[in-house]
Order: C-alpha cells, then sequence, then structure tokens
C-alpha cells in the first residue's frame, strides 16, 4: 500500500502516465477529428473528379447526338423531291450519304407522310419497308411538330438489338410534309455509346444513361439495366432530385445496399442525364489503409513514450528529488538552513537558487513586515487622532448655538427675558444653525460612505445660475457688492447632474463671496466649454487667501483665520460639501488665487446635448 501510494505521488509516474494519456488523446483526436476531415476532403475530391469523367462523357455524347441530328437535318434539306417517287433513285441517294459518314449505324430510312411502311432505306434490313411507323413516337413528334426529334430508345423491331432513332421531316416550300426521313444508331454500335458501356469506373463503378421523359436506362455499364424501367420515386433520394434536374454529386444507397459515390451531367440535346458511380468503399480504399497505418504508429509510439520517458524522467528528476528531501530535512530540523547545493543551471538549478534567494530575503522580508506593521499603528493612531480632531470640532460648532440657546432658555426661566417674537426669532435662528450644520455633517457622512443620494439627469445650470444670482442680488448690494453675470441664451448648454444638489453648491459658493468679499469688491461670474465639459468660474476681490491656506479650504471646519474670517463666518463645511456633491456628480471643483485679488473657484461638471 505505501509503495503505491508512493508510485501516485511520483512526479515520474505522472509525467510517464501524462504522455500515454496525451498519445491517447492525439489517438482519439485522430480518429474522431482528424479522419472525418480527410474523409470528408476525399469525398468532395473523388466527387470533383467523378463530376469531371461524367461531364467528359456527357459532353462527348451530346457531340454525338448533335453531330447525328445535324447531318439529319442537313440531308432532309438538300433530298430533292423528286427521289420520293422514284424508290431505287432514293436508295441510291442515301447509300452514298451513309457510305461518306456511316454515323448511323443502321442507316437511314425515308418514310411516306401516311407512316406506313418505307419508300427507301439503306443499308437494307429486312422487313424494314413493311413496318407500320405511323403509330412510333418519332414519326408523329416530326411531323406534328416539323423539326427533328429523338425517338424513344428501343428495341429494333427489324433488328432485334437497343436502337434510337432520330426522325426529320422533309417540307416542301409550301410547308407541306412530303415524308420523314429517319436515321437508327444502335445504342452498343462503335463511335456511339459503346465506350460508355465497356467501360468501368475503379473495380465495380460505372456509368448510367438516363432519359428522364421516357423513364428508362438508355444505356449502362451493366448490360443488365439497358432499356429497362427506371426505380419508382421514394427508393433513391438522390436519383429523384435528378430526375428533378439536379445536377451535381451525392453519396446515396443503391438497391443492393451499397452506398455509392454519384455525379450527374445534363446531355442537353437529347433531354438525358448522365450518372458515373462507384462505391464509397473503393474511392476511400486509401483512407482505409490510412486508419490501419495511423493506429499502428500511434500504438508504437505510446510504447516508445511510456519506455524513453519514464527513462529520461527518472535521469532529469533525480536532482529535485535530492533537493526535496535535503529541504524536508531542514523543515523537520534534522539540519539547519543553509544554501542549496546547485548541480544544474535548469529548472531544478532555478528551484535552488530560489530557495537559496528566499533564504537571503527571509530576514528582509521580515523587517520590511515590522516596518509595515509599524506603519499599520501609525495609521491606526493617525486615524483616531483625526477622529478625536474631528469629534472636538463638531463638538466646538455645536457648544455654541447650544450655549446660546441655554442661555436664551434659562433667561426666560428666570424672568430676565419676555417670551416675544423677537426672542423666538433669536431661539429659532439658532435652531436653524443647529439643524444646517447636523445636515451638513449628515451629507458628509454619507458621502464618505458612497451613500450621498444623486439624481442624475440633464440640468440647465446656466438657469440655475440666473435663479441663484437674482435671489442673491438684493443680499450683494446691502453689503456694498456687485455681482457681475453675463447670462445665458436660452438654448445654452446642458449638464448632466442633480438640480438640488447642484444649487445647494451655486448657493455655497454664492453665500462664501458674499460673506468674505470686503464692501466695494464685486463677484465675477463666467462659463465656457472645454473637453466636452461645462465650466464655471466664480472669482472675488479681496481679501487673498494665503497660499498655504488654498490645500486646506475643501478640509472641515477649516476657516483662514485673519483675512477671510468675520463673525458671521459658517461652519467651516461649505466648501467640504461643494466637492462632495460636485463630485458625486462625476464633476470636480477647484479653488486657486483670483486675478481680481479674491479667491477663483471653478466647476467642471459633464456637458450633455440639449435636445
Amino acid at each position: 500500500m505505501k509503495l503505491a501510494n508512493a508510485y501516485s505521488r511520483s512526479m515520474v509516474v505522472r509525467l510517464v502516465v501524462f504522455g500515454i494519456c496525451v498519445v491517447a488523446v492525439g489517438l482519439i483526436l485522430r480518429v474522431m477529428i482528424l479522419l472525418p476531415y480527410i474523409r470528408g476532403r476525399m469525398v468532395e475530391l473523388s466527387s470533383e473528379h467523378q463530376l469531371a469523367i461524367a461531364g467528359y462523357v456527357a459532353r462527348d455524347i451530346d457531340l454525338k447526338i448533335a453531330a447525328r441530328r445535324n447531318m439529319l437535318d442537313r440531308m432532309a434539306a438538300s433530298l430533292p423531291p423528286a427521289l420520293l417517287a422514284a424508290p431505287g433513285r432514293l436508295e441510291a441517294w442515301l447509300r452514298e450519304r451513309q457510305e461518306i459518314n456511316p454515323i448511323f449505324s443502321h442507316g437511314f430510312a425515308v418514310i411516306p407522310p401516311d407512316g406506313h411502311g418505307a419508300t427507301a432505306d439503306y443499308p437494307v434490313l429486312a422487313g424494314r419497308r413493311a413496318l407500320d411507323f405511323s403509330g412510333s413516337d418519332f414519326f408523329i413528334g416530326a411531323v406534328t411538330e416539323r423539326r427533328p426529334v429523338i425517338g424513344k430508345p428501343i428495341r429494333g423491331r427489324a433488328s432485334g438489338e437497343g436502337v434510337l432513332v432520330m426522325a426529320v421531316p422533309v417540307i416542301d416550300s409550301a410547308g407541306t410534309v412530303l415524308a420523314v426521313l429517319t436515321g437508327t444508331t444502335a445504342i452498343a454500335a462503335p463511335d456511339f455509346l459503346d465506350l460508355m458501356q465497356k467501360t468501368p469506373i475503379a473495380k465495380t463503378g460505372g456509368f448510367l444513361l438516363i432519359s428522364p421523359r421516357d423513364d428508362i436506362f438508355v444505356a449502362a455499364t451493366d448490360p443488365a439495366k439497358v432499356l429497362t424501367p427506371l426505380p419508382r420515386p421514394g427508393v433513391n433520394p438522390l436519383h429523384d432530385r435528378a430526375m428533378a434536374g439536379y445536377r451535381g454529386t451525392g453519396v446515396t444507397v443503391n438497391l443492393h445496399g451499397v452506398e455509392e459515390l454519384s455525379a450527374m451531367a445534363s446531355v442537353d440535346n437529347a433531354g438525358w442525364f448522365l450518372v458515373a458511380r462507384v462505391p464509397t468503399a473503393e474511392a476511400l480504399e486509401a483512407l482505409d489503409s490510412a486508419r490501419g497505418f495511423i493506429l499502428r504508429w500511434a500504438l508504437g509510439l505510446a510504447l516508445m513514450v511510456v519506455l524513453l520517458g519514464g527513462t529520461l524522467a527518472h535521469f532529469f528528476f533525480k536532482p529535485l528529488i535530492n533537493t526535496s528531501r535535503l529541504i524536508h530535512r531542514m523543515a523537520m530540523g534534522e539540519i539547519e538552513l543553509q544554501p542549496l547545493p546547485v548541480i544544474r543551471h535548469d529548472e531544478v538549478g532555478d528551484v535552488a537558487e530560489g530557495f537559496n534567494f528566499l533564504l537571503s530575503r527571509l530576514d528582509e522580508v521580515t523587517e520590511q513586515k515590522l516596518a509595515a506593521e509599524r506603519m499599520r499603528l501609525a495609521e491606526k493612531e493617525r486615524t483616531a487622532t483625526m477622529l478625536r480632531q474631528w469629534m472636538a470640532d463638531t463638538s466646538h460648532e455645536l457648544r455654541t448655538p447650544i450655549a446660546v440657546l441655554q442661555a436664551q432658555i434659562e433667561a426666560i426661566q428666570d424672568g430676565v427675558f419676555t417670551v416675544d417674537a423677537k426672542r423666538l426669532g433669536v431661539l429659532h435662528h439658532e435652531v436653524l444653525g443647529v439643524s444646517r450644520l447636523v445636515n451638513d455633517l449628515f451629507a458628509l457622512a454619507r458621502s464618505d460612505t458612497n451613500q450621498l443620494e444623486c439624481r442624475i439627469e440633464p440640468v440647465d445650470i446656466l438657469g440655475l445660475l440666473d435663479d441663484a444670482v437674482t435671489a442673491f442680488h438684493e443680499r450683494f448690494a446691502e453689503a456694498g457688492l456687485e455681482i457681475r453675470w453675463p447670462g445665458h441664451a436660452e438654448d445654452g448648454p446642458m449638464v448632466s447632474g442633480d438640480a438640488m444638489r447642484l444649487r445647494q453648491v451655486l448657493s455655497n459658493l454664492l453665500e462664501n463671496s458674499l460673506r468674505y468679499t470686503d464692501a466695494g469688491g464685486r463677484l465675477q461670474l463666467e462659463w465656457s466649454v472645454q473637453d466636452n465639459d461645462l465650466l464655471l468660474h466664480f472669482d472675488d476681490t479681496a481679501p487673498a487667501v494665503p497660499p498655504e491656506a488654498l490645500p486646506r479650504l475643501f478640509e472641515r471646519f477649516y476657516r483662514v483665520d485673519v483675512s477671510r474670517s468675520r463673525a458671521s463666518g459658517g461652519s467651516g463645511l461649505g466648501l467640504c460639501l461643494c466637492r462632495s456633491y460636485v463630485e458625486a456628480q462625476g464633476g470636480t471643483i477647484t479653488v486657486r488665487a483670483s486675478p481680481l485679488g479674491g479667491l477663483g473657484a471653478t466647476i467642471r461638471l459633464p456637458r450633455m446635448e440639449r435636445r
């Protein structure tokens, strides 16, 4: 059991097993993916080859039929009408044409308009002149359609073998059919369809020449199929598609249950189509050989991986095993911590060098951790100090209004003051101050925890500034201050933000300038668009803010004690609230020294298109 566990933990064993698995997966992938892909490609190539063969043979047959039809058409056009009444001379005329170009193996025949018998024929076939052709399809077609026609392939009544009859009417200048000239070719005649019937494809494949109009096999490599009826619809789906006009390639199963690769090509002049077919087993014979070859070599490769992989893995991992044992002894305390020997400069050597580097860094890392712990304690103390300072500042801000309220209430209780409208106004003013301070502190607390609620929507901030300026105008005038604001057009830019919060920001900035600008001064308001943002600029006159105080203006409860403090000063939360509100809406607010001699503030908010 222990030996089995040791082998299961051995990296050498795992690598050998991994190699076997890789070979097995590769074999499976070859069988499941590569071989089907190769089979598909071979089917495509075989299909293209089959289609090329079918097309070539079909064009050859089409040319032979066209040549016979053209010859028959020229003969009908040049046949002297006077010969129709002289059978002997007509026969000599036919013999002359047959001897010049004997492409009709059974020669020609001239049939009178009533179709009974033949006026003349050559070569003379016993009994042909006595046959009744009035019901033959080629005779009826030539007379009624008055054009060259190809009859249904049949077994000749005179010769008894499969023949193809072509007919063309002999018409005088008045359009009267004087006779019908026919040419008959044996289907198996040399230089016609004999080559197709005698030439197999591969070992057992061959050709089928099909006449959809006549529903028969015209010719075939298998003699038993010649002039036999076609299979009924539904037996062979690919055959049904070909009968419907499909020309191309496909795989189907024949009547004997053999899967075949077939290619169809048209013989246009006869309205036929040719099928070149071969069993897929023969077309893909090379693939079967390749499959056996791949399997044999894959098994051989797997055996080689097991033998060679095991040997090499043991050789490569022996230093790693020794290094592991040495580290284990150090961890158990059997030997003291010491650098490992670097035997080879490979991955195993990298492990040893890494361990040695770890030892050299151990003291440094320990010192860093101690330093980090000291910094954490210092940060914790700083945070506690800031919290105590914040609580002290908050208590200080609340102490004054509460003391006033307490003194006023105690004076009323002692009868020093009477409860009248003036006294209630004083109490109400102090209560409002406490309420504003509490609300500001609550808003800042929510901002610190990312819980400040803002309803983001398109806002006409320039319109809000118009309203704010109007609301503060009288107070600025009473304080001896001037507001310069050019106003804005009705179609001015919009911003994305919370209208209520933005209105409070604008009021806080106006209130700040009102409180801390000396009489006789002014507040200059301007706006601009930059990088798809809207910028609002607030610049007031003296007194100025010391440069060292500018970075602290957004701190809570911070006031400039000298030049910008007044008895009427606020709680020191205004600018801090402004920054929290603006940043919560995706904007920024900054302060600077104003070129007018006082304080400058700039609000940047994302601009939106006015709809």
